[in-house]
């Protein structure tokens, strides 16, 4: 598998584990007016879920792991993630395009409702993402992406799952 590019897996968990998931999601209580940005602020939804497990479990988010304990498996890369958190926007919210810090960035998305002409996928280099349930897109944390805008008729949250992360082989002395 290459690691240069995007890279897209459909159907990531088990279904019965994306709908969990997909609940968990959307009985969250999201904090708007979280910047992007210092140099170019755009505001939007987020919710901070940890640096490690212990965060998870403590936030009550333990159902995020499954997510990543799939993705490690299919995606062939030897990564620990530093960061794991939650955005969102709707209609209206214009995010910006830029790179993350790490080395891969991993997003999943939960909505198994969403639908095709809801947009919202994301752009990676010069490739579309598009926004479907279940899914998980990865690519070099390098890369220039964007989420792409939610069209005016869809008045659902566009949420998303992110795991930030380091090559495991590029951390002498980590300790989880």
């Amino acid at each position: 598998m290459r690691h240069d590019k995007l890279m897209i897996i459909d159907n990531l968990l088990e279904p019965h584990v994306a709908e969990l998931i997909d609940s968990e999601v959307q009985q969250l209580s999201w904090k708007y007016d979280y910047p992007s940005r210092i140099d170019a602020p755009s505001k939007y939804w987020h919710i901070e879920a940890g640096r490690t497990e212990k965060n998870l479990i403590d936030r009550g988010m333990n159902w995020i792991m499954p997510i990543w304990q799939s993705a490690i498996k299919k995606i062939d890369l030897d990564l620990q993630w530093q960061r794991v958190y939650l955005n969102a926007h709707t209609h209206g919210l214009e995010p910006l395009s830029h790179t993350d810090d790490g080395e891969f960035t991993l997003i999943y998305y939960p909505r198994m409702d969403w639908g095709k002409d809801d947009m919202g996928g994301t752009i990676v280099g010069d490739e579309v993402a598009e926004y479907k349930g279940n899914r998980l897109i990865c690519f070099p944390a390098k890369m220039l992406h964007q989420a792409m805008p939610v069209s005016r008729n869809c008045h659902t949250l566009r949420t998303v799952i992110v795991f930030k992360t380091l090559d495991k082989g590029g951390l002498d002395g980590y300790d989880e």
